[in-house]
Protein backbone atom coordinates (compact mmCIF):
# COMPACT_ATOMS: atom_id res chain seq x y z
CA UNK A 1 0.00 0.00 0.00
CA UNK A 2 1.46 3.41 -0.94
CA UNK A 3 2.45 5.95 1.72
CA UNK A 4 1.47 9.61 1.32
CA UNK A 5 3.05 12.57 3.13
CA UNK A 6 0.97 15.66 3.97
CA UNK A 7 2.87 18.94 4.42
CA UNK A 8 1.37 22.30 5.46
CA UNK A 9 3.19 25.31 4.00
CA UNK A 10 3.22 27.45 7.16
CA UNK A 11 3.98 24.59 9.54
CA UNK A 12 7.34 24.26 11.22
CA UNK A 13 7.12 20.46 11.15
CA UNK A 14 6.86 18.45 7.98
CA UNK A 15 5.22 15.04 7.72
CA UNK A 16 8.12 12.61 8.02
CA UNK A 17 6.00 9.55 8.85
CA UNK A 18 3.35 9.60 6.13
CA UNK A 19 0.10 7.66 6.01
CA UNK A 20 -0.59 4.43 4.17
CA UNK A 21 -3.62 4.78 1.92
CA UNK A 22 -5.15 2.64 -0.80
CA UNK A 23 -4.50 5.04 -3.70
CA UNK A 24 -4.21 8.67 -4.75
CA UNK A 25 -8.01 9.12 -4.60
CA UNK A 26 -7.89 8.14 -0.92
CA UNK A 27 -5.01 10.60 -0.41
CA UNK A 28 -7.05 13.37 -2.04
CA UNK A 29 -9.99 12.62 0.25
CA UNK A 30 -7.71 12.59 3.31
CA UNK A 31 -6.12 15.89 2.26
CA UNK A 32 -9.51 17.57 1.91
CA UNK A 33 -10.74 16.19 5.24
CA UNK A 34 -7.57 17.23 7.06
CA UNK A 35 -7.66 20.70 5.52
CA UNK A 36 -11.28 21.09 6.58
CA UNK A 37 -10.41 20.10 10.15
CA UNK A 38 -7.54 22.61 10.24
CA UNK A 39 -9.84 25.37 9.00
CA UNK A 40 -12.59 24.38 11.48
CA UNK A 41 -10.12 24.55 14.37
CA UNK A 42 -9.23 28.11 13.37
CA UNK A 43 -5.56 27.25 13.17
CA UNK A 44 -5.06 29.27 9.99
CA UNK A 45 -5.15 32.79 11.42
CA UNK A 46 -2.93 34.03 8.61
CA UNK A 47 -5.53 32.94 6.06
CA UNK A 48 -7.77 35.91 6.93
CA UNK A 49 -4.79 38.25 6.75
CA UNK A 50 -4.50 37.52 3.04
CA UNK A 51 -1.64 35.05 3.43
CA UNK A 52 -2.45 31.86 1.52
CA UNK A 53 -1.40 28.43 2.74
CA UNK A 54 -1.20 25.11 1.04
CA UNK A 55 -1.10 21.42 1.69
CA UNK A 56 1.41 19.58 -0.45
CA UNK A 57 1.04 15.82 -0.75
CA UNK A 58 4.15 13.88 -1.71
CA UNK A 59 5.19 10.28 -2.19
CA UNK A 60 8.06 10.59 0.29
CA UNK A 61 9.42 12.88 2.98
CA UNK A 62 10.63 16.27 1.80
CA UNK A 63 12.88 17.23 0.12
CA UNK A 64 13.20 13.87 -1.66
CA UNK A 65 9.48 13.20 -2.07
CA UNK A 66 7.83 13.88 -5.40
CA UNK A 67 4.83 16.25 -5.25
CA UNK A 68 1.65 14.44 -6.27
CA UNK A 69 -0.81 17.31 -5.76
CA UNK A 70 -1.25 20.59 -3.89
CA UNK A 71 -4.31 22.13 -2.25
CA UNK A 72 -4.11 25.92 -2.05
CA UNK A 73 -6.27 28.03 0.25
CA UNK A 74 -6.64 31.79 0.37
CA UNK A 75 -9.18 34.25 1.68
CA UNK A 76 -9.78 37.92 1.07
CA UNK A 77 -11.75 39.92 3.59
CA UNK A 78 -13.22 43.15 2.27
Amino acid sequence: MPRYFFHISDSTSLDDAGTELLDIAAAQTAALQTSGEIIKQGSMETLWKGIPWEMKVTDGPLPEGRTLFVLRFSAIQK
